[in-house]
């Protein structure tokens, strides 16, 4: 789960807009100079019965005697008819609920004030309101924090840090909140609304916004958000491990064949996120299982000149050696193959062929005859486009792998070269 807030700082933060409402002698109603120069101001319309109990209350206050205060807060709570009497009462029980660190007071008293319908309430009410979502966050009620936290948006509420920067604390509670009650679209939109706002500010969002999103898209099954968000991480933070975890976890959401899990492990290996014997003795088996010995073999050797995997391991050269073996007479039929695939009806012996010089590194030449399987035709578009800007990304030709890549459109290909494009943006 990502980490969402610094732990509830309620007294520093409410208490800035206390003094001039419950601090001083407010009720008294004295005329302040924006009042006599005619500027709008809140007059509290308070009940006779409410202002009678009040007085000792605030006076109780203002010398901190706490319990004397909670002793008089009854006859006060009897008293409080109006809207602004629940508006002031509701300020009272808040500095008693501070000063005497009453958590369960302070959440009554946001409440209260929060439910008065009094004006006064107003210019703090986003403040208000994102506490009062906190405490209900804090408290598992979920479905309390999204309305106290959606009301506190709407009143333009934005929590900054102690560096003056915005906190999006709103935001990945509220975010959050959608997250435990099952609602992930909703989650998802407002935490995207979070990340597009850093980019806007040309900041990067943290890493572990991606990954909740990716995390909490997977569970609800919503893979094209999880390809989405997998996405973003890496274009934020392109490290092997990222590109590990993105790849693994879009890989783990699709149920996908040889020949496409294949391509995914092509980009794993690209951008440097093969790890450990498992990787590359997946990548292996796929490889020989679909006729690549040459990208077996060089799979596992590239392995081994890493030290990614124990020199010894039987089972990572076991499928080597075979692979190995079956390297000599692989390169042999390439010639002849070619040939073939050059006066063939349909593009299929260029496509094969092509798959066979891209195994073994022969990236310009493996892309000619993608080119010529797409112009034969006959073959899977998507699966001949893609293949043809791996093999042009690998080449160097950076543009014309993009141009191969924006004709895969759609399915698991489709989600798979939009991940080949941004390691292609991310290469010097």
């Amino acid at each position: 789960m990502m980490k969402l807030v610094s732990k509830l700082a309620l007294g520093a933060a409410i208490a800035i807009g206390m003094g001039a409402v419950a601090g001083q002698p407010a009720l008294a109603q004295k005329k302040g100079k924006a009042e006599a120069a005619g500027e709008a101001k809140f007059t509290p319309k308070l009940s006779k019965e409410f202002r009678a109990a009040a007085g000792p209350l605030q006076k109780a206050i203002e010398a901190k005697d706490f319990a004397a205060a909670k002793a008089a807060l009854p006859a006060a709570q009897t008293g409080a008819t109006e809207a602004d009497d629940k508006f002031f009462l509701g300020q009272f029980k808040l500095q008693i609920g501070l000063g005497t660190s009453d958590r369960p007071l302070q959440k009554e008293a946001l409440n209260d004030i929060l439910n008065s319908g009094s004006a006064g309430a107003t210019p703090d009410l986003g403040r208000f309101a994102f506490f009062a979502g906190q405490f209900a966050y804090q408290d598992k009620d979920f479905a309390g924090a999204i309305q106290r936290l959606t009301q506190a948006r709407q009143a333009g509420y934005a929590p900054v840090t102690a560096q003056g920067l915005p906190s999006h604390d709103i935001e990945l509670l509220l975010a959050e909140s959608h997250f435990r009650t099952n609602q992930t679209v909703e989650g998802l939109a407002v935490l995207d609304e979070a990340v597009k706002a850093e980019k806007a500010a040309g900041r990067k969002a943290p890493a572990d916004w991606y990954s909740r999103a990716s995390s909490v898209a997977y569970s609800a099954k919503m893979m094209d958000q999880v390809a989405r968000w997998t996405r973003m991480q890496i274009v934020d933070y392109p490290t092997a491990e990222n590109w590990r975890s993105a790849l693994v976890i879009y890989g783990d959401s699709q149920k996908m064949d040889d020949q496409t899990n294949l391509d995914l492990m092509r980009l794993m290996r690209a951008a440097g996120a093969l790890a450990g014997e498992r990787d590359y003795f997946e990548y292996a088996l796929l490889a020989d299982k679909v006729g690549l010995p040459g990208e077996a073999d060089g799979v596992v050797k590239e392995g081994l000149a890493k030290g990614s995997f124990d020199k010894s391991s039987k089972a990572i050269n076991e499928i080597g050696n075979l692979a190995a073996s079956r390297v000599p007479e692989d390169k042999k039929s390439l010639p002849a193959a070619e040939r073939s695939a050059a006066t063939a009806a349909n593009g299929k012996i260029a496509l094969s062929t092509a798959d066979a010089f891209f195994g073994y590194g022969e990236f310009a030449k493996a892309a000619e005859l993608y080119r010529l399987a797409i112009q034969k035709g006959g073959v899977d578009a998507n699966v001949a486009n893609l293949r043809l800007g791996m093999a042009l990304a690998r080449a160097g030709q950076k543009d014309a792998a993009r141009q191969a890549f924006a004709q895969v459109a759609t399915g698991q290909r489709g989600e798979i070269a939009k991940f080949w494009t941004i390691w292609l943006d991310q290469q010097a």
